[in-house]
């Protein structure tokens, strides 16, 4: 079975060297939704900057485009950048992992 791919060059998609927002990862998701092909290349190439929002965002959707059947794979990324990107994997693996006792059967609560 042949795998079909399509690159997406963030750069020149919001002509910007920057990506910020939650809604710019919103985006991204929509182009890999609506493209048929399975495999989609995300080019960093001239991004300079990308906020922790928009890979939390980005990451957040990971699961629906799992379930679309497509796999997503980075290129060109700025070492800074993918450090940002590591980063809120690593808070999502930690926030899933903990655990908070509950407070509700507690008798006294002193702030």
């Amino acid at each position: 079975m042949i795998t079909s791919n399509k690159t997406i060059n963030l750069a020149e998609l919001f002509n910007s060297s920057s990506l910020i927002t939650r809604q710019a990862a919103q985006e991204v998701f929509n182009i890999i939704s609506e493209t048929p092909e399975e495999m989609i290349i995300l080019n960093f190439s001239k991004i300079k900057f990308a906020s922790r929002s928009f890979f939390d965002e980005l990451n957040s959707l990971k699961s629906k485009i799992s379930l679309l059947s497509k796999k997503t794979k980075f290129i060109n990324i700025d070492e800074n950048i993918e450090k940002v990107f590591q980063l809120v994997i690593n808070t999502e693996k930690l926030k899933s992992s903990l655990s908070y006792p509950s407070i509700a059967n507690a008798k006294t609560v002193t702030i």
